[in-house]
């Protein structure tokens, strides 16, 4: 999970220490439950399990995290950012911008994760952002992160909030 937290911004307190309300990006993926986002059909079809396990880590980024034979899949709401405001920052050995379903989006591998066979796939939700970490489970390395983790993402894309 190391490179979900790196991807993620740092912080969660203004200058003052202070942390801070709700913020509007958060209001509209309220209602969006990684956990709940995809039926038991879609998450048997992509080899995973149904029962997704959830993470809170960062407190901002609420995810859930599901395990499969050959791969294992996070999916996390962000309320910082944006596909726009991510590649802005200096944490990526690789981003790639594309698109999933019409809407923005990116691969992405974080720099210390370069060698760990994991990749992200991010996509503008709301006024946030939707993130989907694939990671190979275990050799040979005859899985493309990158594709698992466009192809989860597609799937993942029509249950949750236009960007606004």
């Amino acid at each position: 999970m190391v490179g979900v937290t790196a991807c993620s911004p740092s912080g969660g307190a203004d200058e003052a220490g202070r942390t801070s309300a709700a913020k509007p990006s958060e209001e509209v993926l309220a209602g969006v439950d990684p956990c709940d986002i995809l039926p038991d059909a879609e998450l048997e079809s992509f080899g995973v399990s149904t029962t997704g396990e959830p993470t809170n880590r960062p407190p901002w980024a609420p995810g859930c995290h599901y395990r499969g034979d050959s791969v294992t899949v996070s999916v996390r709401k962000e309320t910082r950012d944006t596909v726009a405001s991510a590649e802005q920052k200096d944490v990526w050995a690789k981003f790639e911008r594309t698109e999933v379903n019409g809407r923005a989006a990116a691969t992405a591998i974080v720099k210390g994760a370069t060698q760990a066979r994991m990749c992200s796939a991010l996509f503008d939700a709301g006024r946030g952002m939707i993130q989907i970490q694939a990671t190979e489970v275990r050799p040979p390395d005859t899985v493309d992160e990158c594709a698992k983790a466009l192809e989860f993402a597609e799937m993942v894309e029509p249950k949750v909030p236009e960007p606004a």
